[in-house]
């Protein structure tokens, strides 16, 4: 007997376990963390209205683990905003030659959490969600407008965590991707190791040479096109940005330039004009021969990046316009950093050839942190990627923004250095061979990004890139080129501001559950709960399901000082099963939800619970028996040994028995054997001091 008492209690152990892993519930035990660990799915549905409980996902382009049931993702609007196309001066929000239309269609950085409610393999599928969206979302290839996107990544939850490796962002690869996302409850270790999205954000336009061009187009050209239009091109590509995918990209680690075979702007991809946060490419200062080169504008982000610098000879100023910041940006809202522009190029120098060397670079991605406390030395990295140095006497390409850093624990993280900065402009030696050496415009420098935390981090850096140089006998100089601008940062962000999470675990905030039971009463169903001791509750929403999944809020009561029990009574119906649960929402907008109840009526022994749990001193079990019966309680640890006993005279109805002296018990997990003569229930119970 002891010794099935004993595999009983281990089974049971490993279902609890299995239960939280399978769940995604507030999760236990010590992770080693060596590469990224989400999945990311392509928003395959054109248009995801707010409100909506599914969304229909393309196959995962990262990661390898598909979601489950109960799994925590991120819906997040990678792109999304509109530009005016003119080509003039009003090019980008209408005013500057940059930037973006502050309208309704501007759904860039839009995100937020949910619980997945059914399974989706990585080859993709429809995701039922359990509560409605906040946010609308939009899938649209390029048209009218650039193209809009956004992804569906999945969110392992760890307890403790330790970085054993240097973690990378995926780079972005205009579906998926330029996103980190971590959350653990209790510690992460940085043990020494970074979370790097450096240049996985929003790629650089890539360069390409255009030699004796025979162009028709204007040095006082916005915007031209790559793949329409009658003679030769001339000018530099755009870079990526929130309004849409040029046709030439260039790659951090790619040895030569993508082209995706579609315009990727209204109106096109190359010329000064900077659309939305990325930036311009150069317009050359004489187009019917691409001969006087000019720089590539900077991307921007929190901070607006730079001009490119003036045409070879001419001295015009026709750089790439600086990518836009991004001024809807908040602790809930976030972008990557926009993609450089490309200089334009007759002399393909550089390595790698053939003006790929002139591309812009790419901007910085994001990094989402929860932790409950975050120690050891290690960095958080969102920066633009670095210039190429190798261009002699063509134009450079433009600075990559920094990108975006939302860091939320429950301590201050005074050994963690953060930074989001924008890299600097390509330089050019203005020299070929042995010939002297002359100006050709550089790159802009990329405009710095955000970083948000809510506690006092070690270090916070969001510079904006310097402004590229070229070479005069010798001499570096700035010729007409421009650094990129600082970025945004607090390091006191209030929980109301971030995407609420919805699961509430230790370590941010106080462990506390929520406890419920439901009884079958005379065809009628009653829900009972016991209030937490949290001061910020707003609301408690009893929700109820068919399918243990989709759940929707039948009632809403409203908290009262001193009540500590609450009651809510659901009419019977013809119903073979239903599902219960109580959802408690506090002023920060953040959930707190209880335990899940099945309900078969008529129903003769209700499952038993047992709170608060985890318990410190204390606890109290609750069940209702349907006859006068003795009941034998038994609390045990983990290797089957009893720790706690008792035999109790139930009678009809509602029962309460307390367990005490837990204060005398190491902290950890115990399993309670609870058995009424007819049946066996076992419950997990954990202890914390």
């Amino acid at each position: 007997m002891k010794n099935y008492t004993h595999l009983f209690l281990l089974v049971m152990a490993l279902i609890f376990l299995h239960s939280a892993a399978r769940s995604q519930t507030c999760p236990s035990g010590n992770t080693s963390i060596t590469t990224y660990t989400n999945t990311y799915y392509p928003g395959s549905q054109p248009a995801v209205a707010a409100g909506a409980t599914s969304i229909t996902l393309g196959a995962a382009g990262y990661g390898t683990t598909p979601i489950s049931q109960y799994d925590i993702v991120l819906i997040i609007q990678m792109q999304g905003a509109q530009i005016n196309s003119t080509n003039g001066p009003t090019y980008g929000d209408g005013a500057t030659g940059s930037g973006y239309l502050n309208n309704a269609q501007l759904m860039a950085g839009r995100m937020e959490y949910a619980i997945a409610a059914n399974n989706v393999p990585v080859a993709g599928g429809t995701l039922t969600l359990q509560t409605g969206l906040t946010n609308s979302y939009k899938n649209a290839n390029f048209g009218a407008d650039g193209q809009y996107r956004y992804q569906v990544i999945r969110v392992p939850l760890y307890y403790n965590a330790t970085l054993n490796a240097g973690i990378l962002a995926p780079i972005w690869n205009g579906a998926v991707g330029g996103v980190i996302v971590l959350y653990v409850s209790n510690t992460l270790n940085m043990n020494g190791k970074n979370i790097d999205a450096s240049s996985a954000g929003f790629r650089g336009g890539g360069g390409k040479a255009y030699s004796s061009a025979g162009s028709t187009a204007s040095n006082s050209d916005y915007v031209d096109a790559v793949l329409t239009g009658t003679g030769g091109k001339s000018g530099g590509s755009k870079g990526e940005g929130i309004a849409g995918t040029p046709d030439f990209l260039y790659y951090l680690s790619s040895p030569s330039m993508l082209a995706t075979g579609v315009e990727g702007y209204p109106n096109g991809s190359l010329d000064r004009g900077a659309p939305g946060n990325a930036g311009g490419g150069a317009t050359d200062g004489q187009p019917s021969s691409n001969s006087n080169n000019a720089g590539g504008g900077g991307g921007g982000n929190g901070g607006a990046g730079g001009i490119g610098g003036d045409s070879w000879s001419s001295g015009l100023h026709t750089g790439g316009k600086p990518g836009a910041p991004f001024a809807q940006q908040n602790p809930s809202r976030l972008v990557m950093g926009g993609g450089g522009g490309a200089g334009s190029s007759d002399g393909g120098t550089g390595t790698p050839g053939g003006g790929y060397a002139s591309s812009g670079a790419p901007g910085g991605g994001i990094v989402l942190i929860t932790a409950g406390s975050i120690t050891g030395t290690g960095s958080v990295l969102a920066n633009g990627a670095p210039p190429n140095g190798s261009i002699q006497n063509d134009g450079a390409g433009g600075g990559g923004a920094g990108g975006s850093v939302l860091i939320v624990t429950g301590t201050a993280s005074p050994t963690l250095a953060v930074q989001a900065n924008g890299s600097d402009g390509a330089s050019n030696t203005g020299t070929s061979g042995s010939s002297g050496g002359q100006k050709h415009g550089p790159g802009g420098g990329g405009g710095g990004g955000v970083v948000y935390s809510n506690k006092a981090l070690g270090s916070v850096s969001v510079t904006g890139g310097a402004a590229g140089l070229t070479t005069t006998l010798a001499t570096p100089t700035i010729y007409g080129d421009v650094a990129g601008f600082a970025g945004i940062s607090s390091q006191s962000v209030s929980l109301s501001q971030i995407p609420p999470f919805p699961i509430i675990c230790n370590g941010l905030l106080a462990i506390e559950t929520i406890s419920a039971t439901a009884t079958s009463i005379n065809g009628n169903i009653d829900i009972a709960w016991q209030a937490t001791t949290r001061t910020t509750t707003l609301e408690y929403d009893v929700q109820r399901s068919l399918a243990d999944s989709l759940f929707s809020t039948i009632a809403t009561i409203t908290p009262q000082t001193g009540r500590n029990e609450y009651h809510y009574t659901d009419a019977g119906s013809n119903a073979s099963v239903y599902y219960y649960r109580i959802r408690e929402k506090d002023i920060n907008n953040t959930y707190l939800y209880s335990n899940v109840m099945a309900i078969k009526p008529p129903l003769s022994f209700s499952q038993p619970v047992i709170a608060p749990n985890p318990a410190s001193a204390s606890a109290t079990l609750r069940f209702t028996n349907d006859r006068s019966s003795i009941v034998s309680i038994r609390l045990a640890d983990l290797t089957g040994a009893t720790v706690w006993s008792r035999q109790y005279q139930a009678p009809t109805g509602n029962n309460t028995v307390s367990i005490d002296h837990l204060q005398r018990l190491p902290e950890g997990m115990y399993v309670l054997q609870f058995n009424d003569g007819e049946k066996t229930s076992a419950l997990k119970l954990f202890i914390r001091h």
